[in-house]
Order: C-alpha cells, then sequence, then structure tokens
C-alpha cells in the first residue's frame, strides 16, 4: 500500500483537526516554490510528521504550534476508495493436475504417498481428495480485472513545549491491514473476509528539538531519504503515491511491478526503529545523520509468540521461529546457517545533506544521502566450502541454485549513495532522483559475486489552483533472484501518469494510468522457478479512479 505521507507543495489543501482543545490551525503562508519548505502542505491534514516533529524549527502549518507550557493534541485521519482495472501476464494460466489426479500422471508402483485413494499408484500413505480439491486442483485459472478498494488510516500525534523552550512530542501511525481469504472450511463471503482485516502500527516516535541545535527522532519512522526527498524529486505528486506501493503497483498479481529502490516515503526505509538528527538550516543546507540497530523493533527479539495450541507463528524474523535463544532469523541475528541469514542487514547508518532555497526565481530542493550497514555472517553449507562435488551438489540443493550459479549463501555490506532534485518555475516542476551501489530490492543486501543496483527516475508535473497533472517513470537494474547470480540480473522498467482536483478542503479525486515491467533471464516470472526460459518477463498495466478525504 501507500508509504506517501508528504508531498512538499499544497496539492491536497486538506483541513486537519489541531489544537490543545482540537482548534483549527492557522494555515502555514503561501509556499512560493517547490521543496522550500519541510512541512506538510499548506492547510493540509496532520500525518504521523508534521510542521512541528520534522525539522529542527517549528513551521506555521496544518498543526498549531505548541507555547511554553503547552501541549497539542490532534487526531486525524484519512479514508481513500479506488476503482481500478489491472492486467497481468498473470491474469491467466492453465495449471497443471497433481499426479495420481484424474487428468494428471500416473504414479507408479511404490511411489511417493500423496495420491487420491483408488487412483493408480495410490499408497498407504494416500491423502483423500478433499485434500486437494478446492487447493491444488488442475485446469483453467483466471482472474477478472476490476476492483473496489478502500483503506483507513489514524494518525495520532502530541506535540509540547517546555518553560525552558525545549519542544518534544511523539506520533503514532495506524494503518488497516489486508489479508487473503481463507480457503478451507471458511466461506468466501465478504464476513468471512472482513474479519481477516486488522490495524497495526507503521510509525511510532519520539522527538526533541531546538531551533539552534536541532532535532533528534527516536523510534519507527523516516530516514533521512524519506525526510530530504519527501515524495517530491521522487514524484509522488498524486494520493497513490504513484511508483511507490499505490494500488496500481501494489495490487497486481505475482509482484508484477518494481519495488520502489528509490526510497523516497518507502516501507523498508522507515518502518525500522533508528535514531535520526537533523540539524538547523543555515543558507539553505542542513544534514542529517540516521543509525538503526537492525532491521527491526527491539521489542520482539525475545518473543516466542505462541500460540494457544503451542505453535510458534514467528517473531518478525520471516522464519517462523521464536528468538528467546538464539535461532537462524532472529532479528538481531550476528550470524547463522539459514539460507537467508546472510541477508540480514546490521548497523543501518546515513549520513546526507540537503538543499531548500530559491535560485534566480526558481525553486530547488536537491539532496545526497549515502547509507551503509553491516551484515550476519552465513554459516550454512556452502559450494565455495565444500571439498567434495557431492558436497558441492548438496550445497547448491540446499540454496536453491541452478547449474552454473555462483550465489553462496554470502551477501555484501549495504552500501548506496542516492539522490534527487527538483525544480520548480510558474507551477511547473522537473527533476528526478538517482541510486547506485551495492543493493538488491528496497534496502536488500546484495549477493556477493552479484549485480548491484543502478537505477534513474525522472518526472515532471504542473499545479495550477486545484488541478495537478503529472508523469514519472523509473528504469533500474539489480540483481534480482539470488539463485541467478552470475547468470542473469533483473531490469525494471515502469510508468506512472495522473491527474488530480482538489474538490473541497480535505477532498481530493484522481485519474491514473501504470505500466510496469520486469524481466530476468532464467527466473519463470509467473512461478518463480529458476532456470527456466519460460515466462521470463512479466507485464502489467491498470487504470483507476480515485477519492480521498483527509480529516
Amino acid at each position: 500500500m501507500r508509504k506517501y505521507l508528504l508531498a512538499g507543495v499544497a496539492t491536497l489543501g486538506a483541513a486537519g483537526f489541531a489544537g490543545a482543545a482540537f482548534a483549527q490551525a492557522p494555515a502555514a503562508p503561501p509556499s512560493p516554490t517547490e521543496g522550500t519548505l519541510v512541512t506538510a502542505p499548506s492547510g493540509g491534514p496532520s500525518y504521523a510528521n508534521n510542521n512541528n516533529n520534522y525539522q529542527a524549527a517549528a513551521l506555521p502549518g496544518p498543526v498549531a504550534n505548541p507555547t511554553p507550557g503547552t501541549i497539542v493534541i490532534h487526531v486525524n485521519g484519512k479514508v481513500e476508495v479506488d476503482f481500478q482495472l489491472g492486467f497481468s501476464s498473470a491474469d491467466s494460466r492453465t495449471v497443471g493436475f497433481p499426479a495420481g489426479t484424474t487428468g494428471g500422471a500416473i504414479i507408479p508402483p511404490g511411489g511417493p504417498p500423496g495420491a487420491i485413494v483408488g487412483t493408480p499408484g495410490a499408497t498407504s500413505g494416500a491423502t483423500s481428495a478433499a485434500a486437494i480439491l478446492g487447493n491444488n486442483g488442475g485446469g483453467a485459472v483466471k482472474v477478472n480485472p476490476q476492483a473496489i478498494d478502500s483503506f483507513a488510516r489514524v494518525y495520532l500525534g502530541a506535540d509540547a513545549m517546555a518553560t525552558n523552550g525545549l519542544r518534544y512530542g511523539a506520533a503514532i501511525e495506524l494503518r488497516q491491514d489486508f489479508t487473503g481469504q481463507r480457503s478451507n472450511n471458511a466461506s468466501s463471503g465478504a464476513s468471512g473476509y472482513s474479519s481477516l482485516e486488522t490495524v497495526y502500527v507503521r510509525r511510532a516516535f519520539v522527538y526533541a528539538a531546538g531551533d539552534q541545535w536541532g532535532i533528534v527522532r527516536i523510534g519507527q519512522a523516516d530516514g533521512l531519504i524519506g525526510i530530504f526527498d519527501n515524495g517530491v524529486t521522487t514524484f509522488q505528486f498524486l494520493p497513490s503515491g504513484n511508483l511507490n506501493g499505490g494500488d496500481l503497483e501494489g495490487n497486481m498479481l505475482q509482484n508484477a511491478g518494481p519495488s520502489n529502490v528509490f526510497l523516497g516515503q518507502a516501507g523498508n526505509e522507515y518502518d525500522n526503529a533508528k535514531a535520526v538528527y537533523l540539524s538547523p538550516q543555515i543558507a539553505g543546507f542542513d544534514f542529517g545523520l540516521a543509525y538503526a540497530p537492525n532491521t527491526s523493533n527491539g521489542n520482539g527479539i525475545g518473543s516466542s509468540n505462541l500460540q494457544s495450541n503451542g505453535s510458534i507463528i514467528g517473531s518478525g524474523t520471516g522464519t517462523g521461529l521464536g528468538c528467546a535463544v538464539a535461532n537462524t532469523g532472529c532479528p538481531t541475528l550476528s550470524a547463522g546457517p539459514g539460507v537467508q541469514d546472510g541477508s540480514r542487514m546490521t548497523n543501518e547508518t546515513s549520513f546526507g545533506v540537503r538543499y531548500q532555497g530559491t535560485l534566480g526565481g526558481v525553486g530547488v530542493l536537491a539532496y545526497g544521502v549515502y547509507m551503509l550497514s553491516g551484515h550476519a555472517q552465513y554459516t550454512g553449507p556452502s559450494p565455495t566450502s565444500a571439498t567434495t562435488p557431492a558436497g558441492v551438489a548438496l550445497a547448491n540443493t540446499f540454496l536453491g541454485n541452478p547449474a552454473g550459479s555462483k550465489y553462496t549463501g554470502n551477501y555484501d555490506n549495504l552500501s548506496i549513495g542516492s539522490g534527487g532534485i527538483a525544480l520548480t518555475f510558474a507551477g511547473f516542476t522537473v527533476g528526478g532522483n538517482v541510486v547506485g551501489g551495492r543493493m538488491n530490492g528496497q534496502l536488500g543486501l546484495a549477493p556477493s559475486g552479484g549485480a548491484g543496483v543502478v537505477g534513474e527516475l525522472v518526472g515532471g508535473k504542473y499545479v495550477a489552483g486545484p488541478w495537478t497533472v503529472g508523469v514519472v517513470a523509473e528504469s533500474y537494474t539489480q540483481q534480482g533472484n539470488v539463485n541467478m547470480t552470475g547468470l542473469t540480473q533483473q531490469r525494471n522498467r515502469a510508468i506512472d501518469t495522473g491527474v488530480s482536483y482538489v474538490v473541497a478542503p480535505g477532498m481530493t479525486v484522481w485519474a491514473e494510468y501504470m505500466w510496469q515491467d520486469v524481466y530476468q533471464g532464467g527466473v519463470n516470472q509467473i512461478t518463480g522457478a529458476v532456470g527456466s526460459n519460460a515466462n521470463n518477463e512479466i507485464r502489467s498495466q491498470g487504470f483507476l479512479l480515485g477519492d480521498v478525504v483527509n480529516f
């Protein structure tokens, strides 16, 4: 879903509830150019990030500035609905029948258990037809292109000032989660689906700030790229967030869209617990530092997350294993034998500088950030450490490698540069963003010996009163499937265009079109199989009509 929160200029024009008694805050003065203020859109709602907590100095904006000895409490939200048409290469296909079923291959005598009782080759371990029908049956599969989407978010915050002038506060962002409908015994009706929707915490942080020394933010919140970019140089000009996880991108089948490697307002950039420092702005320049020990929240480290029946549902590790003791997949892992343990990032650190100002009547936003990290050591079987051909074959099987792959289970440290620029004059904004270095996917580590990421994004938009129209396009290459290390790399392309209109304060409607393409030789983009020459490219496109109400 959308990671878009703030987009630089006043394109939403929404009203927020703010103040110690929810009094309406005064609107910010008009911003003459894009990117000259690091704050929410003028008159816009209060998100987790607002005009009090997103920079060293408090700025006029939708949330009232606290005065000495006071605290401003604000409760805001948004509801967004879309009608979409989405088409991809994975919309229809034919599923093969399992061996032992009618239409499937005959299991030879003594074959493996699991065939339907009474079919040729069935064994004593055979299961019933109910275990296959509705789950693994063969035949044609097709999905409809149309859907109606809706989601809700809640933003809670407090901004205070001590009598000595110290500013401080906290913010929370809650989102609506979505999960697939159950296919066993449960009804496929709407009631059963809605009961699986949950609310979860996306951001939660505290801060302390002073105009003369800067601001420190600690918790689950944005890093330097998200703060510096703010959706401007990555051209997130529609409420959907455009190429940053919008509905047209995220709701396509089989992940048919590129991930947001440009990282402005990207979930993997802001969702781990971190500490961030931003300096005061001097002559248009400010700089920042950020540090995160790992990619998780420390409160989940020791939890085994046992269900009432004793089974482990995981502790955010992605392995289903609890971390009451050292385990493969633990968030604080420094070494492990799991097939993905080597890809776990440690000590994520960022340094960056930004410029915001007006040069010759042209508004300028420009920034550069360097990110680096360590990584957990992989201690499992590796082809490079095997001493016999049989050992090499066993390690390749464990890792899932096709013939010729150079993947060893080892990864390189994160080391990337990311930067963007946006120039604004007379309502027009043009610019772009670049990223390059050792990374694979959205802040994933690149496998040793594999390709790094090289990407470019360009965009333009025009704002005239309540109207915004624009286009953004991206292209980048990276390793992609790690099992194809040394064999192939992944190419990603996308273009998105749309127009939005502010109907009334707090209400915006928009229309959008998106085209996406992902290609990697030797990878079946529909089944995920490696070493395959089928379906190496997957494409998608879609149309969307949306409406968002911020309050």
